[in-house]
């Protein structure tokens, strides 16, 4: 019989939409359709992944089957529900990576669950009173990254869906080989005793296995990301992205842009192989051979878009024959585009390999560039001068040191690693 019994409750909420899907690909539900499920699979999959890349034994935690050496899993967890909000429709097109363009006939039409979802998850781990401890460490900082979007659930993660924030952690402790008055409590689900453990979780130090880009600014040029198609016969054509009463950019709007830009800056310099791997790639020759394809190690968010003191208008224009060049009869469009103040996170996850890694901080911090200089649109409309984008600061943390970036004053703290890292960009060449 195990000596100790911890029980770990974590209250966690979404800041983003999430994707669980089923055979189908509809969100995952129970069956009334009103609560959305999160499988013990999801979140033991994913703190494992996580404990695992920052090279923690993992194993003694979540166990494995190894012929000569199965270790068994310490720590059991509950499947997990929340009341489902709204729910987030979202239309896409197919991109193809050599051209840029979208793919004709590949539309994708996608459904999300809407973000405010509210989850406990429950841990119960089972252990000695020798490695409780490191156990318990080992979860704390899983939940931290999770606080922190380093890890996330469900699908489209590194587009930025399944971001959580922590809100409420508590622990009870059981001995139940030595104390008869823990094991009743055990026994009858009696966790009276259990104590707030949140200020344990948001002072563990994370690891430096991490890279964050954080760039904030103002759009300069209305921005257009075309909502999904309403029935209202009165509205405008398009209208840009909004979801509840915010208007935003969704990750896989400013991924697919950031991608196309370090593709590019990567083409130039002869590495246009490392430029892809850091996104991921898929071999479609052969799919079935796993190891030659590459998973993506940049993580975005979705960047809300303030825009208070911007007046919304409609902007009337009218449709352009391509083939003769001139105004098509009878085509007459409006649309409605935003503009205000965002910023830009990106999490860029290292891969070990010291080189790469340096080339990857540098090339994104180069995409970055130019975004922040307008030199790179953002949206739809891009030929007509939406989307542009100006940056008023950016910061780059590497684990071990920040540099700063004042676009205004023309400034940047810690210069000499940021040179560096530009400098690995033309040196670097790309070896699998």
């Amino acid at each position: 019989m195990m000596e100790n019994i911890s029980i770990l409750k974590a209250n966690i909420i979404s800041v983003s939409p999430l994707f669980i899907g089923d055979n189908q690909q509809n969100p995952l539900m129970d069956d009334g359709g009103q609560m959305a499920y999160l499988p013990a699979t999801s979140i033991a999959g994913a703190f494992r992944a996580y404990l695992k890349n920052i090279g923690k034994d993992y194993k003694k935690l979540f166990g494995t089957h190894e012929e000569k050496n199965s270790v068994m899993s310490s720590v059991y967890i509950k499947d997990s529900f929340a009341q489902i909000n709204n729910f987030d429709r979202r239309d896409g097109v197919k991109i193809d990576n050599e051209f840029g363009t979208n793919v004709e006939g590949q539309k994708i039409e996608r459904m999300f669950v809407g973000q405010g979802l509210e989850f406990e998850l429950c841990f119960e781990i089972h252990s000695d009173n020798e490695d409780m401890k490191e156990l318990k460490e080992m979860l704390y900082s899983c939940l931290k990254a999770l606080d922190k979007g380093l890890i996330r659930f469900g699908g489209n993660k590194s587009n930025g869906l399944g971001i959580f924030e922590l809100v409420e952690a508590k622990e009870v402790n059981f001995n139940l080989a030595n104390n008869l008055d823990d094991l009743i409590k055990y026994l009858n689900n009696d966790y009276s005793n259990s104590i707030d453990v949140k200020k344990n979780i948001d002072n563990i130090t994370l690891s430096d296995d991490y890279v964050e880009f954080n760039m904030k600014g103002q759009l300069t040029t209305p921005l257009i990301i075309k909502s999904p198609k309403t029935f209202d016969s009165k509205d405008v054509d398009d209208r840009s992205f909004k979801l509840e009463d915010e208007y935003l950019i969704p990750g896989s709007s400013f991924k697919g842009v950031l991608r196309s830009r370090v593709e590019k800056i990567g083409n130039f310099f002869d590495n246009l192989e490392g430029a892809e791997a850091i996104f991921g790639t898929i071999n479609t020759q052969k799919k079935k051979e796993k190891k030659d394809n590459i998973l993506s190690r940049v993580f975005v968010s979705e960047s809300i878009i303030d825009n208070r003191e911007f007046e919304e208008k409609v902007y009337n224009r009218t449709k352009i024959d391509r083939f003769t060049g001139g105004v098509r009869t009878g085509a007459l469009m409006n649309d409605i585009p935003v503009k205000g103040n965002t910023q830009f996170n990106v999490i860029y996850r290292k891969t070990g390999n010291k080189n790469f890694d340096n080339y990857a901080i540098g090339i994104l911090a180069l995409a970055f560039r130019d975004l922040g200089t307008e030199n790179l649109a953002l949206g739809g409309n891009t030929n007509i001068g939406r989307g542009r984008f100006k940056a008023d600061t950016m910061y780059i943390d590497d684990g071990v040191d920040i540099i700063n970036i004042d676009f205004n004053k023309k400034t940047i703290s810690n210069e000499e690693k940021l040179d560096f890292y530009v400098k690995e960009v033309k040196d670097f060449k790309y070896e699998e």
